[in-house]
């Protein structure tokens, strides 16, 4: 017998037992898939949203990390561009302060090579002038004994010369 019958004058009938078979399977089948279906499932998918979750918290955290790293870089680069320009600046002030000791001790050496030629020279004219003073004298000794026509004691000669030379001696010292 089936659980819905046909009547013969046409209509359905329900039989109460196909009924009760019925709801029976139906709650059996029902308790089976909620337990080795329904069960498993859920807890996949309740684990994976739980992965979905971690993954979002991670990027959450990971953007949050790359936003604090950047600021972080930003900041040892402006540190070091910082770093460089002082560095750049002391490079500048020791340049600057090598080349005027170059310049002070260059100026120094030139005064004194000035000074050591000036005194050079002064030496130069003085025996210059002492060499001409003794050349003169001889000369003059020499043009004496021809126009006296007779030897002239050259030592009271010269001593002669020489006070003369020193009498004008100022005026010597202006020719030059």
């Amino acid at each position: 017998m089936t659980p819905i019958g046909i009547l013969a004058e046409g209509g359905l009938t329900v039989e109460p037992y196909w009924v009760l078979v019925a709801i029976v399977q139906f709650g059996l089948l029902f308790w089976l898939l909620q337990r080795f279906l329904w069960g498993p499932v859920t807890k996949a998918l309740d684990a994976r949203a739980q992965r979905i979750r971690e993954g979002l918290d991670n990027a959450e955290a990971a953007k949050r990390d790359r936003t604090q790293m950047q600021a972080e870089v930003e900041r040892l680069l402006n540190e070091a561009r910082r770093e460089a320009a002082a560095i750049a600046e002391r490079t500048t002030q020791a340049a600057e302060a090598a080349a005027a000791t170059i310049r002070t001790q260059a100026k120094a050496d030139g005064d004194r090579l000035r000074e050591r030629a000036k005194t050079d020279a002064e030496q130069l004219h003085q025996q210059a002038l002492s060499q001409l003073r003794s050349e003169v004298a001889s000369m003059a000794v020499l043009a004496a004994s021809r126009i006296l026509g007779k030897e002239v004691d050259a030592k009271t000669h010269q001593a002669l010369i020489e006070r003369s030379l020193d009498e004008a001696g100022p005026d010597l010292g202006k020719l030059s």
